[in-house]
């Protein structure tokens, strides 16, 4: 019979990873688009202006590639931990029922 191993551990750092990736690209967006906004607002005026900011605005909508790259990443990573926790608790149940067996078999 075949025998899986998993580190439940790495699987860990790795959805954490993700969602610290995620939260600094929200960080980095929010950031960009107060910038973006603010150049709009007091020095940057006429078509170009305003052309650039509806195209602005369409990279953080919530129908763009960046919103829903970033969701699926999110997703990806909360679907990592709970195989973690799936992965953990199966070889914990492993374990625990392996350590109810008796010591010394007699035949």
């Amino acid at each position: 019979m075949a025998v899986v191993e998993v580190n439940h551990r790495v699987l860990r750092d790795v959805a954490e990873a993700v969602t610290n990736y995620c939260a600094a690209q929200d960080r980095e967006m929010r950031a960009a688009d107060n910038d973006v906004k603010s150049m709009l607002a007091s020095d940057w005026l006429g078509y170009d202006a305003q052309e650039f900011g509806r195209k602005w605005e369409s990279v953080d909508d919530s129908s763009s590639t960046s919103v829903k790259f970033r969701e699926s990443l999110k997703n990806f990573g909360e679907s990592l931990g709970a195989c973690a926790k799936e992965y953990q608790t199966a070889q914990e149940d492993t374990y625990n029922e392996a350590d109810r067996l008796p010591k010394y078999l007699y035949w």
